[in-house]
């Protein structure tokens, strides 16, 4: 009884893993179809040959963010030697959705929303409450000689370096000016200056320089409401003068709105919603494939810019200052491009996503770098070890210039940006002269080398070339998808119809751990398609119907070693233990010989090749679960149903003797 009760459990069990595999259907978290079988397009690029790996790699996690950015589905991405292929699913299948509603909007010019409410009256107050605020982009300092800055990010800060200038002795100047300046004469020095602007032949004249430094300031001017900016989908409303931005604010009006038009990506994402169905038109078409191979091939943009401030969402500037050219719609514009940004101050987001950095114009961009490397600084005797910093040797025509701008930037931060996105900001210890640096900041081993394979990605641009394009139509996905069903389909009636009439009762169970299986495989697909980003092609679909076959093959061993006991004369109760014993040695030394060609496969091949081994090594051992589990208990219970043994021309008797009747035994003979 107590045996008959573990294997009720072990069926349960199983019938609960499948009831999760349903779960996962009913919610509408299926296997995600990769490009064969969804449609999309495939493209291979190619870079220079003798491209570092380091720097390939780094390529394809710059691809992957662009791609990310049009909200499409995962991509798949395989790097072979200087070749990249980037795959992207369901590229064809966005939309435009018009949705009901009920709300009252502040529109602008061409339609576009810049908040929503509930009801008129909140509409009516928030348009009440908008005006034209000055919002500080930088504040420089001026009359220190020729120099150009120091900068800062609001005039507090900048009032704060005039007050610490001081005169001193051109022999105290640290870092020593070049040329030196002369024995007697006087600098002015300050938290931020850097290098000590010398010349002066007495403290008074110096003094006077300070007395004469002042500030400019450089302004935008944002629609603003409780201290946050407007912002529309295709950016924030800010502009360069008063004038424009009042301008602005006079066609701000309240609008009932009862229809949203709003494009979905073909991964379920939401891209915007708008007033128009022109605009959602628009929107849409920048995720076509035109601009999306545009983005792709697009080699990335190094550069260095002098931070003027950091803030985080808790600065009480934060939510004033808007990010530059933040949404895909004004990065497509000339007036974002990199060239027309590289004299202008910016804000751009950290890695992490929320904090802003205000930036000045470009002082060196990343062709400068001839090479660098992260090493783990232990220290010595005299000095304690930094821990993993970054080593650099910059081009010849690098050094000079690097030379002049560390120089003017002892002690502030200098930012390394790429693609719009602060990887680093470390700051200036002492001026770089030498043709050669380190960048030192609290890195881990990973965020060094990270940075090291940015600095030379930057010193040896990865120019990619588009060698092929190849559009797979969802249609055309849909009918390859189709036409392997109906084969599957096929191939399973004719089984079933085949076991059916060679085992009778056993065939039912054979039938039930079958669809136990494909049930449990399509729910691990599934899964691996939500969490590790693994999508099922047309290769993944032959490894499942190859591994159905082995699958099937582990019943009849079974059934047969059982047909073999019965026929020497056991009763099928009897036969059941010994039978299972012997043909369970031979199902996993099968599966493990399948395994093992799998995870060599998978190893060796690339792209969806990959793909069909994945799909048959865990199919592969989804079968011995399933048949220790579920077919080894089921087959045991029906042995001990006197019924189910003896049911005439069904029974499992007559199933696993259908071909021989059992000899009788002769004592002293043989059969």
């Amino acid at each position: 009884m107590r045996r008959a009760r573990g294997l009720w459990l072990s069926i349960a069990f199983v019938l609960t893993l499948v009831a999760g595999s349903a779960a996962l259907f009913a919610t509408g978290h299926g296997p995600v179809l990769g490009l064969d079988l969804e449609g999309g397009v495939s493209v291979i690029l190619s870079a220079p040959e003798g491209t570092p790996r380091p720097v390939m790699e780094r390529a394809v996690e710059n691809i992957r963010r662009r791609v990310d950015a049009f909200g499409t589905a995962e991509p798949n991405i395989f790097v072979t030697g200087s070749t990249i292929e980037v795959q992207i699913p369901g590229l064809a299948r966005g939309s435009i959705e018009e949705r009901p509603a009920d709300e009252y909007c502040l529109v602008g010019p061409g339609r576009l929303s810049y908040g929503c409410y509930p009801d008129r009256s909140a509409a009516d107050a928030a348009l009440e409450a908008v005006a034209v605020e000055p919002v500080v982009q930088s504040v420089c300092l001026t009359g220190l000689g020729d120099r150009e800055g120091p900068c800062f990010g609001t005039r507090e800060e900048a009032q704060a370096e005039i007050d610490a200038l001081e005169v001193i002795p051109a022999a105290q100047a640290s870092p020593a000016p070049s040329p030196a300046p002369a024995e007697g004469t006087f600098c002015i020095r300050g938290p931020n200056v850097g290098t000590p602007v010398c010349g002066y032949a007495t403290k008074a004249e110096a003094q006077a320089v300070i007395d004469g430094v002042s500030t400019t300031t450089s302004l935008t001017y944002c629609l603003q409401a409780d201290g946050k900016t407007l912002a529309s989908d295709e950016g924030s409303a800010c502009l360069p003068s008063r004038e424009e931005a009042q301008a602005q604010l006079a066609t701000l009006q309240v609008e009932q709105v009862r229809t949203r038009f709003c494009v979905v990506s073909s991964a379920g994402k939401e891209l915007g919603c708008f007033l128009t169905r022109e605009r959602a038109q628009a929107r849409l078409q920048e995720t076509g494939q035109e601009r999306l191979l545009e983005v792709i091939g697009t080699t990335a943009r190094l550069e260095e810019r002098e931070v003027l401030e950091t803030l985080t969402p808790s600065d009480p500037g934060y939510d004033a200052t808007p990010v530059t050219c933040a949404t895909e719609a004004e990065r497509a514009t000339p007036a974002c491009s990199f060239e027309a940004l590289a004299d202008q101050d910016v804000v751009y987001l950290g890695q992490d996503g929320t904090t802003k950095y205000k930036l000045g114009p470009v002082r060196i961009t990343g062709d400068a770098i001839a090479r660098a490397s992260a090493v783990y600084d232990t220290g010595g005797q005299t000095s304690v070890g930094q821990g993993w910093i970054i080593l650099f040797d910059l081009t010849k025509e690098g050094a000079d210039l690097f030379a002049k701008i560390t120089t003017e930037l002892v002690g502030r931060e200098l930012a390394i940006v790429l693609d719009r996105e602060v990887i680093s900001a470390p700051t200036i210890r002492e001026p770089i002269t030498g043709g050669n640096g380190q960048i030192t900041g609290s890195f881990t081993e990973q965020e060094a080398k990270d940075l090291a394979t940015v600095l030379n990605a930057g010193a040896l641009p990865v120019s990619l070339t588009t060698e092929q394009v190849v559009t797979v139509s969802p249609t055309l996905g849909e009918q390859s998808l189709r036409q392997g069903l109906v084969a599957g389909i096929a191939g399973l009636v004719l089984l079933a119809l085949y076991l059916l009439f060679y085992y009778r009762l056993l065939a039912l169970v054979a039938w039930f751990g079958m669809a136990i299986w494909a049930a449990l495989a399509l729910g691990l697909v599934a899964v691996a398609g939500s969490t590790i980003g693994y999508t099922l092609t047309l290769a993944g679909v032959a490894g499942l119907v190859i591994s159905l076959g082995v699958t099937t093959d582990s019943y009849i061993v079974f059934f047969e070693r059982l047909k073999d006991e019965v026929r020497s004369g056991r009763s099928p109760r009897a036969a059941v233990q010994p039978a299972f014993k012997r043909a369970f040695r031979t199902i996993v030394a099968a599966d493990v010989v399948t395994a093992l060609a799998a995870v060599i496969l998978y190893i060796t091949a690339i792209s969806s090749v990959r793909g069909f081994a994945l799909t048959l090594g865990v199919s592969t051992a989804l079968d011995l679960f399933v048949v220790y589990f579920f077919k080894r208990p089921a087959v045991f219970l029906i042995a001990r149903s006197e019924r189910l043994v003896g049911l005439r021309g069904f029974g499992l008797e007559s199933g696993v003797a259908a071909d021989h009747a059992a000899a009788p035994v002769v004592a002293g003979g043989s059969r």
